[in-house]
């Protein structure tokens, strides 16, 4: 009977890493205590931030499970931090800039139940007056770049439902990633397991994305979020492709880098080449044992040859459409750090 009802209702973590978002904690976890689903754990990960966040979880919401770090140690850490204290069967891995529907765990248990190939499920997204749907994930091109919705869906978007044996199995979030495409490369190795991520638009959530806009035209980004996209995103094609399509891979991610630092030097970004390109690949070079290492056992690992990923990959360049979209982004001074 017991087991019955296990698997009818699985136990669900919900796991929130913060780091200084306390202007966001009392609509996230307000839309938590709504859930209609009764079976689940709330596990809130402080990434040791200095503005009370802590004492206001503590004060307005007892139920939540507080596991305090001593200093920021980026997402990929703390969200592992949170699952080996998690007691659930299904892991929800939430931003806490969201605000997430009542039935929105119902639906995520209904369809990661109905199929065993499923490993990961990924919510339907809105902007955060609610007025704009984004999407139920982003697709990439074959370097791990996002394509927006150019593509079937490769990874989801500021919330990650898995199934907690999976998510063991594939060894979980990266630790060397600190911030920044963590998501698709957990995701990455569980494709390559053999398992699926799975849209379910019935499961949403309103999300104040990172994602800012300069009128309609110029993205905004900063040097040090370049720089820890492009590391992370060569750490994760190193792990992730076998020998032989690494041997394909490389060389056209090393023409489409030449064209784009060209095209940065061209327009005077002098200072974003140097601080984030080259400390990119420098960084890499730096961590290439502990890489390869990670690679050998993926390799061992995967299910799924690299050019079955392809047909799941999108066929668009991630960076060529960004380019046509929004045009060279508005790099500012300040960063995640300075927060």
């Amino acid at each position: 009977m017991m087991t019955m009802m296990k698997t009818q209702c699985p136990l669900i973590s919900i796991i929130v890493v913060n780091y200084n978002g306390k202007r966001y904690l009392k609509n996230c976890f307000d839309s938590l205590y709504k859930l209609k689903y009764s079976h689940y754990e709330i596990i809130f990960v402080d990434n040791g931030s200095q503005d009370d966040s802590v004492k206001f979880i503590r004060s307005n919401f007892q139920k939540a499970q507080i596991l305090k770090l001593q200093s920021n140690f980026g997402l990929a850490i703390a969200s592992n931090r949170g699952a080996k204290v998690a007691k659930g069967d299904y892991l929800f891995f939430l931003n806490n800039d969201t605000l997430v529907d009542e039935n929105i765990l119902t639906e995520l248990v209904r369809v990661a139940q109905s199929d065993k190939g499923i490993g990961v499920c990924a919510c339907n997204v809105f902007t955060y007056d609610g007025r704009k749907e984004i999407g139920m994930g982003v697709a990439c091109d074959r370097f791990g770049y996002p394509c927006g919705n150019l593509g079937p869906v490769f990874y989801p978007d500021a919330a990650i439902f898995v199934n907690r044996s999976i998510f063991e199995e594939v060894g979980g979030f990266d630790s060397k990633l600190f911030l920044y495409g963590e998501d698709r490369d957990l995701c990455w190795r569980i494709w390559l397991r053999g398992y699926r991520v799975e849209p379910v638009k019935s499961a949403w959530f309103l999300h104040d994305s990172a994602c800012t806009l300069v009128g309609e035209e110029k993205y905004k980004t900063n040097v040090w979020k370049r720089e820890l996209g492009e590391r992370n995103l060569i750490r994760s094609m190193l792990k992730n492709y076998s020998l032989s399509g690494l041997v394909c891979i490389i060389p056209q991610y090393l023409l489409l880098s030449v064209a784009e630092i060209c095209l940065l030097l061209f327009v005077g970004q002098f200072k974003v080449v140097k601080q984030a390109y080259f400390r990119a690949y420098l960084w890499n070079l730096k961590n290439l044992n502990d890489t390869w290492h990670e690679h050998k056992k993926i390799s061992k690992l995967r299910r799924i040859k690299d050019i079955a990923m392809w047909k799941i990959m999108s066929k668009k360049i991630g960076k060529i459409q960004v380019l046509k979209w929004v045009g060279i982004p508005q790099f500012e001074a300040k960063s995640y750090k300075s927060n």
